[in-house]
């Protein structure tokens, strides 16, 4: 028992089991400060950021580990997913004492807390790698017809040729905006089923299908919405229904973690109705500070509300020319739909896999 240390959660000597917990698991932590430092007591101090909950745990003294004493104990994670944030107070029979963070002890009550992360489990479904698997990007997969992109979100233009090169060379600003749409479908998809059918295709995996300005969708505009350049919820259904009825199932891409600086929630374009945190102004004290919350608005109604509207335990990651990237504490709305399932992207701390919506996050979706 030489290690310097006197808690690291990277090492199974300070906790157990490592990493991530699924939820309603026992963790073990160890605290292993020297005996020279003469703390009778311990104990953990957690803070859970989704429920709100603060707390403090006392690890009983174990004993004598060599030249250290070990305090103990086993925490239990919470029933549903968390951000936990967490570190240790110390303290002696005289009073005085300190607390141990990532930085070491401290005395100045500003802790910087290590992180638990707490998941619900997702199984793999059993189908899944079992046959085939076919990635489909949407606009460039199959054209029915000529699709008009006139009064939709983003400055989208169609290629009249579906042999055209797409547009890649950067705009007079110096953006690549990915605006050039070719006009694929759901239904240009299910129109070649019996082809992807014949090749052995058994999982159809689509690239984003939510309103965007960009056509490769992973700029969402809106979550309640299948882009109407795409096609309309009946369309998405009938494909579904389709492709089951040749042994096909399909999976959807949802990227929830990110979204678009022309989206809803952000509306830096001013196409949607909603004020957008692009457009709100700035709070009090914050402009020129570089803090993240100097653009959420504080008018009523405004994007805040929205974001309340869609609270969730997901980062949500917005992707724009205007700023970096912004953390929100809000989430897009998992439809209920007929798919086999998603495919969750990046951070999204609820599991690989979902057959589908979870009760907090069912919500219809739309199209016009």
């Amino acid at each position: 028992m030489s290690e310097p240390f006197v808690f690291d959660p990277r090492c199974d000597l300070c906790k157990e089991p490592f990493g991530a917990v699924p939820c309603g698991t026992a963790v073990t932590f160890h605290c292993r400060p020297l005996a020279t430092e003469g703390f009778s007591h311990c104990a953990l101090v957690l803070s859970c950021e989704f429920s709100g909950t603060q707390r403090e745990q006392e690890l009983p003294l174990e004993g004598p580990a060599g030249e250290r004493l070990c305090f103990s104990a086993t925490l239990t994670a919470p029933e549903l997913p968390d951000l936990l944030w967490y570190h240790f107070r110390f303290w002696r029979e005289d009073g005085t004492g300190c607390l141990l963070d990532k930085t070491g002890y401290r005395s100045d009550g500003q802790a910087v807390s290590w992180q638990l992360t707490v998941y619900q489990e997702s199984r793999t479904p059993g189908w899944f790698g079992a046959g085939v698997t076919y990635q489909i990007f949407p606009d460039r997969f199959c054209r029915l017809a000529p699709v008009d992109p006139a009064g939709l979100v983003g400055r989208r233009w169609v290629h009249e040729d579906w042999d055209d090169t797409p547009e890649w060379r950067p705009d007079p600003d110096g953006e690549i905006r990915n605006r050039d749409f070719f006009g694929g479908t759901l239904a240009g998809i299910t129109s070649k089923l019996d082809d992807l059918k014949a090749l052995g295709v058994t999982t159809l995996y689509l690239c984003p299908i939510f309103e965007s300005a960009s056509n490769h969708r992973y700029n969402t505009a809106d979550y309640t919405r299948i882009d109407p350049m795409l096609g309309t919820e009946a369309d998405f259904r009938a494909l579904c229904a389709q492709a089951r009825q040749r042994g096909m199932r399909v999976i959807l891409d949802g990227v929830f973690n990110h979204t678009g600086s022309q989206s809803m929630y952000f509306n830096a374009d001013g196409y949607y109705p909603t004020l957008g945190a692009a457009r709100a102004r700035i709070l009090p004290g914050t402009a020129g500070t570089g803090s993240t919350t100097g653009r959420i608005p504080t008018t009523p109604g405004g994007a805040s509300a929205l974001c309340q509207r869609w609270r969730s335990p997901l980062p949500l990651m917005w992707i724009s020319s205007l700023t970096p990237r912004t953390p929100l504490s809000a989430g897009g709305c998992v439809p209920e739909l007929p798919a086999g399932g998603w495919m969750w992207r990046m951070s999204c701390r609820t599991g690989f896999w979902r057959r589908s919506a979870p009760p907090w996050r069912r919500r219809p979706l739309t199209a016009s």
